[in-house]
């Protein structure tokens, strides 16, 4: 896989989802906390979700109510992504696609390419929780605050580890490329988002125990979050 793709049916017209996408107070309540975009060919965009940097773009194509085309430069991923987004009337609202491509190769693409798949399915929920009831959740925002100094692709058995940053938190508690996470301070592992709330709830500082599988041995070691920070994995 080298991009992501969601389709997912709205319970509104497809002007008013259209208005979601395009409307920067609107983008701002589902997708960034921070979102402004000029809806025109060569129009500029930028959004930020702390503590990230922000994000700079363009839209390169408006076909009104029907397809969206954006491009997106480096922040949160390592470089340049293309967004399109396209918008169908169906009986029962609008059936909205959703592809962001261009992601490269090698470990830390795909760890990316992953993290923004889970990513757009979480903002996806709350665009619309957004659209059909007007409720803005801000649940897609939440703050991180920890990084977990690796890159991983989930496997059948699990998560497993691509990739190791020297002196991060995986490298501390002695985590190596090849191992599949097991436990987070006891708590199973099964997917990347179950890693998820203890970059958000946990603190730069904390001490975290972590169990993995090594050549089919169970291992445990401890390491100290790390802030997060532009390029962080």
């Amino acid at each position: 896989m080298d991009h992501v793709e969601h389709t997912f049916v709205v319970a509104v017209p497809v002007e008013r989802a259209w208005s979601a996408f395009t409307d920067s107070h609107q983008r701002s309540q589902w997708e960034a906390p921070e979102y402004e975009i000029d809806p025109q060919p060569g129009g500029k965009l930028h959004w930020r979700i702390p503590p990230w940097p922000m994000v700079e773009g363009e839209v390169v194509e408006v076909d009104q109510n029907r397809r969206l085309v954006m491009t997106e430069g480096e922040g949160v991923i390592d470089g340049a992504t293309r967004i399109t987004v396209t918008f169908e009337s169906v009986d029962d609202g609008t059936r909205i696609t959703v592809v962001q491509a261009g992601f490269g190769d090698g470990a830390r693409w795909q760890d990316q390419l992953e993290g923004h798949h889970y990513g757009w399915e979480r903002a996806i929920r709350d665009l619309v929780l957004y659209l059909e009831t007007g409720l803005t959740s801000r649940r897609f925002f939440s703050t991180w605050q920890s990084d977990l100094g690796m890159s991983t692709i989930e496997t059948l058995p699990g998560v497993r580890v691509t990739d190791v940053t020297p002196d991060g938190f995986a490298a501390e508690a002695g985590v190596a490329v090849g191992d599949l996470l097991l436990y987070f301070d006891g708590e199973p592992i099964f997917q990347r988002t179950d890693l998820w709330p203890f970059q958000r709830t946990r603190k730069p500082g904390e001490r975290v125990e972590v169990d993995y599988a090594r050549n089919g041995n169970q291992r445990r070691g401890t390491g100290t979050l790390r802030p997060i920070t532009a390029g962080s994995p």
